[in-house]
């Protein structure tokens, strides 16, 4: 683990001149402050719209982490067409949003350590050039409400849409809607009870 964030005087440092930098870098593109705790990795191709709330965490780092990440914050648009729009208060700990056609996170949606949301298949179905091949690839739209915690290394795919206050227990892969007020878990995420 690296020294400069476990020593206290450090760490007070190293997070002033990371977030400087970072939101030095990415005023333009993102609007608002983003506070940083280590480096994400950001991907916006010209073109591509970005729309970022008010008090975003991006944490990056296992240090400020209590269950600890797999890698950092991951945030990438595929594309000039891709739409991301993060709401205020959004906290993510190394998880990831890919978008090639459009992802709406609400306002107060928390991220637990490695929770990962997708619009795309990133690849074609069909066997043939699978590997290589950039046509036929699956993307719906994904729009997950206000005050919704997505739990520990859950994964949401395209075309899913989660309303108001809702939890998805921790490593549950999300294939169909969830109305708000509601807690899902498994795989595929199942409906567990109301809140």
């Amino acid at each position: 683990m690296s020294l400069k964030y476990r020593i206290w005087g450090v760490r007070k440092i190293a997070l002033k001149i990371e977030n400087s930098l970072f939101n030095t870098f990415f005023k333009r593109k993102l609007g608002n402050k983003v506070n940083i705790f280590g480096f994400p990795f950001i991907f916006i191709p010209k073109g591509a719209q970005i729309k970022v709330g008010k008090g975003i965490r991006l944490i990056s780092h296992s240090y400020f982490s209590e269950p600890g990440i797999s890698h950092p914050v991951m945030i990438r648009l595929l594309n000039k067409s891709a739409k991301l729009t993060l709401g205020n208060n959004v906290g993510i700990s190394g998880g990831g949003i890919c978008v090639q056609t459009e992802v709406v996170i609400g306002d107060n949606v928390m991220f637990g350590a490695n929770a990962f949301v997708s619009d795309t298949d990133f690849h074609p179905v069909g066997v043939e050039n699978r590997r290589y091949s950039k046509e036929n690839i699956g993307s719906k739209p994904v729009k997950i409400g206000n005050n919704v915690f997505l739990g520990m290394n859950t994964i949401v795919l395209k075309g899913v849409s989660i309303g108001d206050n809702s939890i998805v227990a921790a490593g549950s892969i999300v294939v169909k809607d969830i109305p708000e007020n509601q807690i899902w878990g498994g795989n595929p995420a199942k409906y567990l009870r109301d809140l």
